[in-house]
Formats: C-alpha cells, structure tokens, sequence
C-alpha cells in the first residue's frame, strides 16, 4: 500500500488507521486475485476459539466499575446472569462469515472484485493481528520500527531467562554431587534457587520487603490522605482567590470611581479657592473704597498757583472749584454748587433726615432750592457776570438759594448731633447766612448799579479816585471771604462724608462671616 498523494484515491473510504489520512491502494494489493487473497490468509494466525469460562466467570472477570452496567444491561435485555452473561455478547467473526473470494477465473475479475477482495484482507488482518489496517506507508514504517524495538527486548528477555535456567541447572548439578542424597530423595523445595544461605537471605529480604511495603502502604495511605486535605485546601484557596479577584475588582472598581470623584472634588476646590481669592481681592478693595469720596471728591487748590505762598486756596468737588471769582468762571462755580446740592441731598436721604422750610432740586448747573407749603419761593443756585435788570435780579435770587443752602447744612448738623453721630459734633457755626464767621452772600451784588423804575437812568458810584479804590478793596476782600465760606461748606461736607463712610465699613466687617463682634 502507497500512502497519499498529489493522485486521484480510488477510494475515498479508505484511510490510515493511526494517522487518518485518505490512501491509495498499492498497484499489487489494487489487482488482487482470490490465490493471492487465499495466499496471505492462510499465513496469517489462526482466529481464537470460543471461550470455555461461563458467563458468571465472565461476569465476574469484569472490571468492579463495569459489573453493575453489565447487570443492569443484562437485565434489561431479559439476559439472565447465570446462563449467559454480558461478556457472551461479543462475538468474535471467524474466517467462516467473512466474504470469501468468489470462484470465478482470474480472467473475469473485475476492479470491483479486485477492490472487494481488498476491503476483506483488510477486515481479515483487523481480526486477526493486534493493528488496524489500512496503514500507510510512513505508519507501517513506524509500526515496522516499533515491532522491530519490541522483537529485540523479547529477544534480550528471552535470553535471560535462558541463562537465569541454565544457572538453576548448574546449581541443582552441584547441590547433588557436594550432598551425595540418594536419588529417590530428590532435592528439598528450596534447593532450586540457591543454597540455604542465599534462601535465607532471600526470605530475610522478602520479609524486609513486606514490611517495607506495609511501611510504604501506609505511607501512601497518608499521603493520600494528606493529598486529600491538600486538595480540600487547594480548593479553598481557589475559591478565596476567587474571591479576593472579585474584591479586588470591587476595590478596583471603587478606587476608580473615588478617584474619579477625588479629581472632581479636587477641581472644584481649587475653583472655589479662585473664586475666594478673587472675592478676598474684590472685599479688599471694596472695604478700601470710599463710595462717597468716590462720588464726591472734596478738596482744595490754590486760586493763583504762580503766587506761592501768597494766593488763597479755593475749595474743590470732583476738580471743580467753588469759589475764587472773578478767577474762575461762574460755568465751574455753577457745576460745582450743583455738585454740593447732589451731595447735601443724597446724604440727607442716607441717614434719614427730613429738610424743614426748604427742598433740594439738584439739577446739575441749574440746580433749585424751593420753599415747601406754604411757601412758593424758588431760588437759583447757579449766577452769571450778565448785568441786564433780568439777570440781576436773578443774581439777588442766587444769593437767597445760597442761605437757603446753609439752612439745610445746618439742618443735616443738627440731625447729626441728635443721632450721636460723629460728623455732628466739633467746632461747626452755622448761622443765618454765616458759616465759621465768613458769609455766604456773594459780594458785590449790592454794589451794582440800579436802574429808576422807568428805565430813564441809573445811579452810579462817586466819581472821585478814593471812592472807586475803596469800593475796588471791598469787593476783593468780600470775594476772598465769599471763597473762604464756600470752602467751609465743602469742609462740613467732607467731614460727613468720611465719617458716613467708615461707619458703613465698620457695619460691613461686622456683618461678615466668622467677624468677631467687638
């Protein structure tokens, strides 16, 4: 037989036994004939006979795992156990059933015949030798080498043995001639094997290896036993490594979610620490804000800055300066009254003072002051240098709005000095039309000139040198005073607005969290 190849298989069925691939039958074995067939048939061992053993002895020659299957399939195939027993069951196929070739001359055989014969020498040789056939080349190759290594190690078994008996010969030949026995007495039981000596030896020995058995039987028996426990513990460590993995999973599974929710907290954290920096910066500069110094800047500057030393200072609110004619023009000066009313107001309003006799119209450069009911007198804050009868009489109006300005000054002081405030108390005289001994009437109104009724003509100061250099120093004089009281008011003002100022700063620290109440 040929083993497969880059050919056609003649037939598919066929395949090695050991290494399951597909065959080609050899040219020799395709074109078998029925001698051939006879041939190799009649070389090979005969088939076992029947076994004599009852079916009880087969029985009970089974393995002990196997017995009760094979009563119970008895059993059930109504086999009664002492006549015929399951081992009966299987029957080995003699040559006789077997197909045997057909008689007809080699000349009408066929290649299906030939294949026929084929399949039966196969079947034949499967029974009747140990190995399943078909085998490929390389397989029956293989086997040759494996029966080859076999047939050796009978062979040097076999030799041994031959020596082991010629040795016994010997030693019988000499036992009989060194102890002369008669010949009907034959040799003792032990003599075979060797002298006395040696066989007691050998029983010494045979008991040594009894009880070293018995030692190595118990020996197994606990070690069996310690296998079992082994593994019983082996078992239970699986099962806590098993569980220790699903905790570690766990572990795993929380640590990643606690540090997921770490990373989180931690942004927030740092974001709610910038936002605490950022309102600690913001409070910072909020507690060192003036609001009111802010909106009402108060201060004072020199009416001549060239004449160091010499000029009198004129007071300002937010750069503009009150005061200082006829240096400064009325547009500043009339802004900056506009300012002074905003701020006498908003402050009147803050603390809760209610004005009596008057109200305040803060209008920018054109603000008012007006007479509550009964009264319905409305009084500019604001003038101009025009000297037309209308404007004048305005200017006298100025005047009136300026003393009603002090009143409301003096109002808001006096409110302060009942409410224990700070800015109510020191040396503040407001009087009528004087603040600190210097009046707020604007000079030199009276002093313009008048006109008759009908507008026919006009008075006028005397005509001589001395009369227009004392009127000249009069009016110098009472502006400088007119400028020293405007800044007076700016200086009540300010005072009000620093006290008001760190009143509401100390009431914000207070209010604060974790403030400590003093």
């Amino acid at each position: 037989m040929a083993a497969s190849s880059s050919k056609k298989p003649q037939d598919s069925s066929l395949t090695c036994q050991r290494c399951h691939q597909p065959l080609l039958l050899d040219p020799s074995i395709a074109s078998l004939n029925p001698s051939s067939h006879n041939l190799v048939t009649s070389a090979l061992p005969a088939p076992s006979g029947p076994s004599t053993l009852p079916a009880a002895a087969k029985l009970a020659q089974l393995p002990p795992s196997s017995q009760e299957a094979a009563r119970i399939w008895a059993g059930a195939h109504d086999i009664p156990p002492p006549t015929r027993g399951v081992a009966e069951s299987y029957i080995l196929l003699s040559e006789s059933v077997l197909p045997g070739p057909s008689l007809r001359p080699s000349s009408a055989i066929t290649s299906t015949d030939s294949t026929q014969l084929a399949h039966n020498l196969h079947s034949i040789l499967s029974s009747r030798t140990p190995i399943d056939h078909p085998l490929c080349t390389e397989c029956t190759t293989m086997l040759q080498s494996e029966l080859q290594t076999q047939l050796e190690e009978l062979k040097r078994e076999r030799d041994a043995y031959i020596s082991f008996e010629q040795n016994i010969v010997r030693n019988r030949e000499t036992l009989r001639k060194g102890r002369q026995k008669e010949e009907d007495e034959g040799l003792g039981e032990y003599d075979i094997e060797g002298t006395e000596e040696e066989w007691d030896e050998l029983i010494r020995r045979k008991a040594e290896l009894a009880e070293e058995e018995d030692r190595l039987r118990a020996t197994l028996r606990e070690k069996e036993k310690e296998l079992a426990q082994v593994r019983e513990e082996e078992e239970r460590v699986r099962l806590e490594e098993e569980e220790m993995d699903r905790q570690e999973e766990e572990f795993l599974q929380n640590h990643h979610r606690t540090s997921t929710t770490m990373s989180h907290l931690a942004n927030q954290l740092q974001t709610a620490k910038t936002h605490l920096l950022l309102s600690q910066a913001l409070l910072a500069h909020l507690e060192a804000t003036n609001v009111y110094n802010d909106a009402f800047q108060i201060g004072h500057v020199p009416l001549d800055p060239a004449a160091a030393g010499h000029s009198i200072t004129v007071g300002t609110i937010n750069g503009l300066r009150l005061g200082g004619r006829p240096v400064v023009d009325w547009d500043e000066i009339n802004a900056a009254w506009g300012l002074v009313a905003l701020c006498i107001d908003r402050m009147a309003k803050k603390v809760g003072c209610e004005f009596t006799g008057y109200r305040i119209l803060p209008l920018a450069s054109y603000s008012k002051i007006e007479e509550l009911p009964p009264g319905k007198g409305s009084y500019e804050l604001y003038a101009s240098s025009d000297l037309s009868p209308a404007r004048i009489l305005h200017n006298r109006r100025f005047n009136q709005g300026l003393v009603a300005l002090l009143e409301l000054l003096r109002q808001l002081v006096e409110f302060g000095r009942r409410g224990d405030r700070g800015w109510g108390v020191g040396n503040i005289e407001i009087h009528k039309d004087k603040i600190s001994s210097h009046t707020i009437r604007l000079p030199g109104l009276a002093s313009l000139p008048t006109f008759s009724l009908m507008g026919l003509g006009s008075s006028s100061h005397a005509s001589d040198s001395s009369g227009r250099d004392k009127s000249d120093k009069d009016d110098s004089s009472g502006e400088e005073q007119w400028t020293r009281a405007c800044r007076a008011v700016l200086l009540v003002l300010k005072r009000i607005l620093v006290v008001e100022s760190e009143g509401d700063k100390g009431a914000l620290m207070a209010s604060a969290p974790g403030a400590t109440p003093k």
